[in-house]
């Protein structure tokens, strides 16, 4: 240990002596900081430096691990330890059960220039704070110290070792992590934190996911006539599939005839490990859950839409977290990632809005019993018209309810929940369709505005089956009064003022106002001819001929069509391929109620 010692008549001798026994028996000093005097310090580049009392600088060198100790007269240069200390040992336990009893935790630490504190930095899930406990020392290199009972829940934990020594050197170890042992009954969908406290009703369909590792991750098979059923969605089959194994990190759908609600609760299940948890995804949708007992964010490519959720009948806008019990749908063009972080560090799932002219419209449908929330049209840089990442297809449902689509590029063979296209483009017309396989006969419309739209452009919402443009749809919605059952065709159009007037006009002017069917030209005929129908909405459609004795003999329409203005041909043949023999045929469209025959002659 190195004293420095002020120079005064009496000091002098022994000073000198001191100082000169350095220069003969040069030797290694450890440094105790305690033993610096006042105005001492390290410096930023780790070396140290040493004043006296006044504050007078007696030497510092920057260039080594070394410093001088000067007299006056006499200097000597001596060795500073400043490599921090090295944990040899620090490890939690593989499993801890909740029993009421405090958990000890073990280091191992050691530094030329001694300890001075040892402390486990805590972190629970979901919290980006930290508990810091102190580790005391209980022989030579060993420090111990005791996690209480109370710390140890369904929120589990991380652990590190922060060790300092008398320099103010410090080394840390990276976080570990241990499963918690649950208690019975400890981990409930009946919790705070799951969407079904009070379990899951008759005849409900619920998407659903299981928190924490449970010992058997059997489903049992049952017939839902008998009982239940467990249903799984295949991206690679692209349809559903019955469930048998609980897999952690997917969700699954799940419906019952029970007499009583059905309520999830886990007696000899585990928590996992407080670490970054990774759900691969094939291309497609993929129906995901989180395996934590508490709310966790998430990160992910920017291929993979947010998380949407099943919520009371119909598909909820996208989520910033994944709750457990609760099941999710994401959807990528790619096969990719979805991982879960059970420590707050930055919200990552958030969507960030590119520019400042990317914007999106959230359109939701509301029934009594049923809602649509997760459709979505908009603008932002790099989207194309056509199909790419930032346009996602319809996730079909486990049971037609209701919903609402956008078709891409005008073509009804494909429906999209998100269609968005270039910010670069300031006009354009989104097509979207309700359907409602539901008994109630009022459904509600409103929009939601994320980003912000050029204050340039406006918006008109165009009810097709009405024949109206409306103007104030994001201030008031619009209240649908009739059931869709074949489905409810609107139209938005986006752009500056002039266009959205003109295209408003163009469209309404496009919509027949009646059902109806022309005569047929020409007649006479050989061997073809045409009819002409017109349709105000879109319509479950038949058109037939039919001979003079009333049969049947050809079916030229038999299906939904698209409201306007259409054309259809007869050449004269049968449904067998036959040709008709020339008379009188008749000509007749059923639709909505609306019927209508015309009279035609084939002449050979």
């Amino acid at each position: 240990m190195i004293f420095i010692l002020l120079f005064n008549k009496g000091w002098k001798l022994f000073s000198l002596i001191f100082l000169l026994s350095g220069l003969i028996f040069s030797e290694d000093y450890k440094i105790q900081f305690s033993s610096i005097p006042i105005g001492q310090g390290l410096s930023e580049n780790n070396s140290v430096g040493v004043m006296n009392s006044v504050g007078s600088m007696i030497s510092k060198d920057v260039s080594s691990d070394s410093f001088t100790v000067g007299s006056g007269f006499l200097k000597t240069t001596q060795n500073v330890f400043s490599e921090p200390p090295v944990i040899s040992a620090f490890s939690l336990p593989a499993r801890i059960q909740k029993n009421g009893e405090s958990i000890p935790v073990e280091a191992s630490l050691y530094d030329l220039n001694g300890i001075s504190a040892v402390n486990l930095h805590l972190q629970k899930g979901a919290s980006s704070d930290e508990i810091i406990l102190p580790l005391i020392n209980v022989a030579n290199d060993e420090y111990k110290v005791m996690i209480p009972d109370s710390l140890i829940d369904i929120y589990n934990f991380r652990a590190k070792v922060i060790g300092y020594d008398n320099m103010q050197f410090s080394t840390s170890t990276d976080y570990i992590s241990t499963k918690i042992q649950f208690n019975n009954g400890e981990l409930s969908m009946g919790n705070n934190f799951s969407n079904y406290p009070n379990g899951i009703e008759k005849d409900m369909w619920k998407l659903i996911s299981w928190p924490g590792k449970p010992s058997n991750v059997s489903l049992a098979i049952s017939e839902l006539e008998d009982g239940h059923v467990f249903f799984t969605w295949s991206p690679v089959k692209n349809k559903y599939l019955i469930a048998d194994e609980i897999e952690l990190g997917r969700s699954y759908w799940f419906r019952h005839r029970y007499d009583e609600p059905v309520l999830f609760q886990e007696d000899t299940s585990s928590s996992i490990a407080l670490e970054k948890f990774v759900i691969n995804l094939d291309d497609g949708w993929n129906l995901v859950g989180s395996p934590f007992s508490f709310p966790v964010q998430f990160e992910k490519d920017s291929t993979v839409t947010d998380p949407i959720t099943y919520v009371d009948g119909g598909w909820s806008e996208s989520q910033n977290e994944l709750i457990p019990w609760n099941g999710y749908a994401v959807y990528t063009p790619n096969s990719s990632q979805l991982t879960l972080l059970p420590f707050l560090e930055n919200d990552s799932s958030a969507r960030k809005i590119a520019s400042k002219d990317e914007w999106y419209l959230n359109v939701k449908a509301k029934s009594q019993s049923y809602i649509h929330n997760s459709m979505e049209i908009g603008r932002r840089a790099y989207a194309k018209a056509s199909f790419d990442m930032f346009d996602t297809p319809v996730l079909t449902d486990i049971e037609s309810s209701l919903s609402l689509s956008a078709d891409l590029n005008g073509s009804r063979e494909s429906k999209y929940m998100r269609d968005v296209r270039d910010i670069d483009e300031l006009n354009g017309v989104w097509n979207i369709k309700i359907d409602a396989n539901i008994d109630e006969k009022e459904i509600f419309l409103s929009g939601v505005l994320k980003g912000k739209i050029p204050e340039r452009l406006s918006i008109a919402f165009i009810d097709i089956p009405e024949r109206k443009a409306i103007f104030d749809f994001l201030e008031y919605g619009i209240q649908i009064m009739k059931n869709p059952k074949i489905s409810y065709d609107i139209k938005i159009v986006i752009g500056e003022l002039d266009y959205v007037q003109k295209m408003s006009d163009e469209i309404l002017e496009n919509i027949p106002s009646t059902f109806s069917l022309s005569q047929n030209y020409p007649n006479p005929f050989n061997p073809i001819t045409k009819l002409d129908y017109n349709l105000p909405l879109r319509s479950k459609v038949n058109i037939s001929i039919y001979n003079v004795l009333g049969q049947e003999i050809k079916i030229l329409v038999n299906g939904v069509k698209e409201y306007g203005y259409h054309t259809i041909s007869w050449n004269g043949e049968d449904n067998l391929g036959r040709e008709m023999a020339s008379g009188v045929y008749f000509a007749r469209i059923t639709s909505q109620g609306f019927t209508k025959t015309r009279k035609m002659l084939l002449v050979k």
